[in-house]
């Protein structure tokens, strides 16, 4: 304002208001700012993040990456170590499905309970040890319907070997199919054994 003063004559009165336009008018930089300086969004962000907050946020967001990345590494080594174990292992697991499917297949052949050998076992006790009865052929089927033809000495010693295989609990239904001759007599009989032999050893 006194700069103003000096440019004008000395007996010239200027007020306040006027001295004050002029100078912001004349000046080449404005002398009074009455809004708020112009900020632009990025120095805001700078400004709500200050560089601690960067530093921290960075080295979550970076940890949380190292993690994500250690797990993923993790899971493709277990898998590509499972993958070499089940390649070792496959050809014996092939095989093995491979005698399942022939043990399914020839199930029927199997029986855990040997029951075969149970019925061989209680007829060859039945028949006496001095040669009395003879049996020529033992027919077993479906481990149940047993047919057997052979040779007695007379007709008692076959009657006593059939007392003994009726005593037998598993031993039902005995029935002599055809008796001929008398010395020596030719026999066949038939039973059916019972479900009670099926667990005997």
């Amino acid at each position: 304002m006194d700069e103003f003063a000096k440019r004008l004559p000395p007996e010239t009165e200027v007020s306040q208001a006027l001295s004050l336009a002029a100078i912001c008018l004349t000046a080449s930089a404005p002398c009074l700012e009455f809004l708020p300086p112009r900020v632009r969004p990025w120095q805001r962000i700078a400004e709500r993040y200050s560089s601690k907050k960067l530093v921290w946020v960075g080295a979550t967001a970076g940890t949380g990456a190292l993690w994500l990345a250690g797990a993923f590494l993790f899971q493709q080594w277990s898998l590509s170590r499972l993958q070499s174990q089940w390649a070792n292992v496959r050809p014996k697991v092939e095989e093995l499905e491979g005698m399942q499917q022939q043990i399914k297949k020839f199930r029927p052949w199997f029986d855990e309970s040997h029951r075969n050998l149970t019925i061989l076992r209680k007829v060859t006790e039945a028949f006496p040890d001095d040669g009395l009865v003879t049996a020529k052929t033992l027919e077993i089927r479906e481990l149940s319907s047993v047919t057997c033809s052979g040779l007695a000495r007379d007709n008692q010693a076959f009657l006593k070997m059939l007392d003994q295989l009726r005593a037998s609990q598993e031993v039902t239904e005995l029935k002599v199919d055809q008796v001929r001759g008398k010395t020596p007599l030719q026999f066949t009989f038939n039973f059916h054994w019972g479900s009670g032999g099926a667990h005997e050893n």
